[in-house]
């Protein structure tokens, strides 16, 4: 086992271990139907950077319960660790039997290049697709110019991955893509196939489970300008919302200054390994 795998990053505060499963294969509702693959919550409380475990368990369940035949992929997601996504979009796409995509309450940041993973993409008529740049939180951290400028090296070459994903699958310029991501665009679900990131609007059908249920997903949901309203928590769910953004950014996590020193120390270790 490598070094980085004794200390997996967390990206969002929640409730899993490290190296836990964040997704959830079911059998065929009927026969001859397509097994099914939950993701409800963040792609992943840990980043899967320096991580074998994790996408390896992945590979394997998707290999075990596709057995290769048909996969319905449903998501309700505020995304998470990109690597994560990214590492989880190819296992999908070399995998040998058809994956469909069906997102049920929404798809945003990271679980976007996890949904485009499907060869056709679904989207409830009251789900909603985000994408935005990509980000690092930075407090209590003492960075120099040249982990500044690694960090800021890293984010572009993350969000052009990004760009030439969304417009190699929607047909939209890059540039225009760009753009849409620097504004945090959040798309209906009307919208996130008139832009070609989904095929098809779907109704009926039952409620995707509750996200506010999730402090993992809430988490990543604060760390968002343009949540829509209707994503929001009202009334009794908001007394069990954590403090406000304005409360949080106030007052900086321990665990997250940690986190991030061992993002850069990892950083740091590997650019030293490619010189």
């Amino acid at each position: 086992m490598s070094q980085h795998n004794k200390f997996p990053i967390r990206c969002f505060e929640g409730s899993a271990n490290p190296y836990e499963p964040f997704w959830k294969f079911r059998d065929a509702a009927e026969p001859g139907g397509s097994t099914e693959l939950e993701l409800y919550g963040p792609i992943s409380e840990y980043s899967w950077l320096g991580d074998e475990i994790t996408p390896k368990k992945f590979k394997d369940d998707l290999n075990k319960f596709g057995s290769g035949g048909p996969v319905l992929l449903k998501i309700n997601s505020p995304g998470g660790d990109p690597i994560a996504a990214s590492v989880m979009r190819t296992i999908m796409m070399e995998y040998s039997g058809e994956i469909t995509t069906r997102i049920d309450g929404m798809a945003a940041s990271a679980a976007v290049a996890v949904a485009l993973a499907g060869k056709s993409i679904k989207i409830m008529d009251t789900a909603y697709m985000m994408i935005h740049d990509p980000a690092v939180v930075v407090m209590m951290a003492a960075l120099n110019i040249e982990t500044l400028g690694a960090l800021r090296d890293d984010l572009k070459s993350i969000k052009q991955g990004l760009v030439d994903t969304y417009a190699a699958r929607t047909g939209l310029n890059a540039d225009r893509v760009s753009r849409m991501m620097t504004a945090e665009t959040w798309m209906s679900a009307q919208e996130a196939v008139s832009y070609g990131f989904a095929d098809e609007v779907i109704s009926g059908g039952q409620k995707p489970a509750n996200q506010f249920s999730n402090m993992a997903f809430v988490n990543a949901l604060q760390n968002y300008v343009n949540v829509p309203q209707a994503l929001l928590p009202r009334d009794a769910e908001a007394e069990s919302m954590p403090e406000s953004r304005d409360q949080a950014e106030a007052k900086p996590d321990p665990r997250k200054v940690e986190a991030l020193r061992n993002y850069l120390k990892v950083h740091a270790q590997s650019k030293i390994k490619e010189n």
